[in-house]
């Protein structure tokens, strides 16, 4: 009969685990990447407008480029001169109006639009990028720009001489065909329609299956615990069991922090990615360091109750 009860219970162990680790899984989720005060940490302290307007004045020049000769190569070396010297212009001009600060004003309003929308705050996505007011200055600065060409070189890029450079900045930003706004739901649609939908769908399987059932598979384990070894080794073993589970999901924590652990078990080549390196693992072990509240509580409340649950067994044996 003993033998029996330690199967079960050993069983009933693993199923507590693996719960308990998913718990722990999804209230760090809740806690990281389902707050908006989590993004904003990440956006200002890792210097994501930095990496990103970095990325555009690498991104910017190639696209200019390929609009002016619709891809087609250069050979003419006046001709190329002329391309060249067009698109240093246009490219300094763009990157210099969409700043690292309008950047980060950009991104901390898309990741609180869509935390909004997964917390189930908002049905869709409501978050517009407004760049009208950049238009403007995109404009201004091609002007400026201009002011630092001869009237001979102004004839030769754009067939018009100094007096015209006001028409002429005017004309390139119409030919950049640049939108006003962008609508973040038209561009999740085009670009992975469903997603939001698929997002949604798997958030709700979680808060179903580690939100009330968790603590249901928890209060069964614990009075079944007590059943199986009375109230003092049944609070020992379920003390021991929920302090295992803080510390698998700790050390699990500690080891993923670092981008080497992941990229083995997951195969994925960071090295690849736009940010550096460094840049990603601070961020991820910022990450996983804003889970491990939960798994602590677990690691201190099970120690409690095993020390309570030992005290109690030692109370009886002594009555005994």
């Amino acid at each position: 009969m003993k033998a029996f009860k330690i199967i079960i219970l050993a069983l009933l162990t693993c199923v507590f685990i693996a719960y308990g680790i998913g718990f722990m899984a999804y209230q760090g989720l809740n806690s990281t990447v389902m707050t908006q005060q989590y993004h904003r940490s990440v956006v200002r302290e890792y210097g994501i407008p930095r990496l990103v307007h970095g990325e555009l004045s690498q991104m910017i020049p190639e696209v200019v480029r390929d609009g002016l000769t619709g891809g087609n190569p250069v050979t003419d070396p006046a001709q190329r001169a002329a391309v060249d010297g067009q698109v240093e212009l246009i490219s300094n001009a763009i990157t210099d109006a969409l700043d690292e600060s309008w950047i980060e004003e950009q991104v901390v309003l898309v990741t609180d639009d869509v935390v909004t929308l997964l917390r189930g705050e908002r049905n869709t996505l409501t978050a517009v990028v407004d760049i009208s007011g950049k238009l403007g200055e995109i404009e201004q600065n091609i002007a400026i720009g201009l002011e630092t060409f001869s009237d001979a070189e102004l004839m030769a890029m754009f067939g018009a001489p100094r007096a015209y450079i006001p028409a002429i900045a005017e004309q390139i930003v119409g030919q950049l065909g640049l939108p006003e706004s962008l609508v973040l739901s038209d561009l999740v649609d085009d670009m992975a329609p469903g997603t939001i939908e698929m997002i949604q769908g798997y958030l709700g399987t979680l808060n179903m299956t580690f939100g009330i059932l968790f603590w249901v598979v928890f209060i069964v384990f614990l009075v079944l615990c007590m059943l199986f070894w009375r109230v003092g080794a049944g609070l020992q073993w379920f003390g021991i069991s929920t302090a295992l589970t803080g510390g698998i999901f700790l050390i699990s924590t500690m080891y993923l922090s670092k981008l080497s652990a992941i990229e083995n078990l997951s195969g994925a080549d960071f090295e690849a990615l736009p940010v550096p390196s460094s840049t990603v693992e601070s961020i991820v072990s910022f990450t996983f360091s804003k889970m491990n509240q939960m798994p602590i509580i677990f690691i201190v409340g099970g120690f409690v109750l095993f020390v309570v649950g030992l005290l109690l067994y030692r109370k009886r044996k002594l009555a005994n």
